[in-house]
């Protein structure tokens, strides 16, 4: 059997309690050296699905499997060892962390299972974020869009703004502005909130927590020009004699018609993006450097130039469907992901903390306690809850 049917006939065999320590070991050895997550998931769903409630291990089972291969890499060996603790507890982190992903999933699905980890009682309820943002209107009004009754929001140089009852801000042309002068809103979301609107060409906008966008209410005929701060995703529509171009922290990038994702919160060390159909040019407005993205590509700015690498493109859009994606992510990337999701803030107990790497699938629609729970069933991190703040230790 090949290596993929051999991970799902040793999967299965945990699953029903029948995996000899000589097979856990090779299942390790596996999974160390198999890098597609979704298959794995896959796998573990399906498992899942096909065993009884009383075959499904508990929160203690998870814990008490982590610490018994914790054991095992630590004992002495007779030979050097090929295979080293740390690659050992890489690929433990990893099944655990998909292990648990499906096991909330599952608790979440199934109401007659009752689940809830002690521990994520007794943490502080941090809920997720919502749709709520605040627009700005041309005139300086300020509109906080979740106050807001769903219907016509306002008009504006022939542009009517309506709210959807789903949240969602859309603009329609329905008379060309007198006069060539551009008139514009912006649209910021809080820590803990996004938004959706559809601008008045037609392109799609989704904007992510901590983020906001400048634009204008009508398009000119020659260029479609906008602001970012922070993350959004964009299906942009397409017009020849109209580029779309998007500045965002000393970067403009320039589009005809495209999906893409631009990544560029001021607090994380690059710009970043992320290509999922179509071409983009990218400049940099300080040394002019340039670089084309082809689909499947992400661009970060890095050392005065940009750096191309061939990326998951669901994983970089992730947010948008709703879920937090790791793939060998470390825990102060993660973390700065869950302080603008849920508001709150993050401190680390040490350099060493921050460093540590995770990788594994959360929705972002659980509350934050269960998000923290699933990355400390890893025997990496453990956190203290005060209020809205989390103290990341080891």
């Amino acid at each position: 059997m090949n290596k993929q049917e051999r991970i799902s006939f040793l999967l299965d065999r945990y699953i029903h309690n029948n995996c000899t320590a000589g097979e856990l070991d090779e299942l390790f050895q596996l999974l160390d050296h198999h890098s597609n997550n979704d298959f794995l998931q896959r796998e573990l769903k399906l498992l899942w699905q096909h065993t009884g409630p009383e075959q499904h291990h508990t929160n203690a089972q998870w814990e008490q499997l982590y610490n018994s291969m914790m054991h095992k890499t630590q004992r002495k060996p007779k030979v050097k060892s090929k295979w080293p603790y740390q690659k050992l507890a890489a690929a433990a982190s990893v099944i655990l962390l998909l292990f648990a992903g499906i096991f909330f999933y599952s608790q979440y699905q199934n109401t007659q299972h009752k689940t809830i980890n002690k521990q994520i009682h007794a943490k502080n309820e941090l809920l997720p974020g919502t749709n709520k943002a605040i627009l700005t209107l041309a005139n300086g009004t300020r509109v906080p869009l979740d106050d807001v009754l769903n219907g016509k929001v306002s008009t504006q140089a022939g542009v009517q703004l309506t709210k959807t009852a789903s949240g969602q801000l859309i603009y329609h042309i329905q008379q060309q502005a007198a006069t060539s002068k551009l008139s514009f809103n912006t649209i910021e979301t809080p820590r803990g909130g996004q938004y959706q609107l559809i601008l008045s060409d037609g392109t799609r906008v989704w904007l992510n927590a901590n983020s906001s966008l400048k634009y204008p209410i009508s398009f000119s005929k020659t260029e479609r020009l906008i602001e970012l701060k922070g993350e959004a995703y964009f299906e942009v529509t397409k017009n020849k004699n109209a580029p779309f171009k998007v500045i965002s922290n000393n970067q403009v990038l320039e589009v005809l018609g495209t999906h893409f994702n631009i990544n560029g919160y001021e607090d994380e060390p690059d710009i970043k993006t992320t290509l999922i159909e179509g071409s983009v040019k990218v400049s940099n407005l300080s040394n002019h450097t340039q670089a084309l993205l082809k689909p499947g590509q992400q661009s970060s700015f890095h050392t005065n130039r940009f750096e191309i690498s061939k990326v998951d493109t669901e994983a970089a859009i992730a947010w948008k469907n709703g879920y937090f994606t790791f793939d060998k992510t470390t825990l102060e990337t993660i973390m700065r992901q869950v302080s603008r999701w849920y508001d709150v803030e993050v401190t680390y107990q040490n350099k060493t903390v921050k460093d540590q790497v995770f990788s594994g699938n959360v929705s972002r629609f659980e509350n934050a306690a269960q998000v923290l729970a699933i990355l400390e069933l890893t025997g990496l991190v453990h956190f203290k809850v005060e209020g809205r703040r989390i103290t990341a230790m080891l």
